[in-house]
Order: structure tokens, then C-alpha cells, then sequence
């Protein structure tokens, strides 16, 4: 059930990865595009390679365990 919840997270990611690269790259002219050597048809594609460098998440890029936010903050005080 983890592995599944995993995956679907990881899909979920990728995908807001693709519509946030798209939704920059149509924010610029043709000019612009032009000047980083793309065109307006390239941005699919750009978008979508983006999303191969999202990578699952492990146990040290989660979210901290609650118990160990908690320790953390207790020895610094």
C-alpha cells in the first residue's frame, strides 16, 4: 500500500511539475524563446523532459517525522 500511495505521489509531483514548467514557458514572447533557442512548439516537449528529473521521494526528502521535528526543537532551546 506505501509503494502504491508512492507512486501516485510521485505522479502527482510530475505532474505539477509539467504545468508549472508549461505555464512559465508561455509566459515569454517568441523572442524570448527564440533567444534560449526554443520555439512555442518546443514547449510540450521541454515541459515533459522536465518532469524525468522529479525523482520519488525517500526517507530523507520527506516530511520529518513529527517526532523528531519535536526533539529538534527541544534541544535548541
Amino acid at each position: 500500500m506505501k509503494k502504491l500511495f508512492g507512486q501516485i505521489g510521485l505522479l502527482a509531483r510530475r505532474w505539477a511539475t509539467y504545468q508549472r514548467v508549461r505555464a512559465e514557458l508561455e509566459t515569454y514572447t517568441d523572442r524570448e524563446l527564440s533567444d534560449m533557442g526554443m520555439s512555442r512548439a518546443d514547449i510540450g516537449r521541454i515541459a515533459l523532459e522536465a518532469t524525468s528529473l522529479v525523482k520519488p521521494a525517500t526517507a530523507s526528502t520527506e516530511e520529518p517525522h513529527a517526532a523528531a521535528l519535536g526533539q529538534r526543537y527541544s534541544t535548541s532551546l
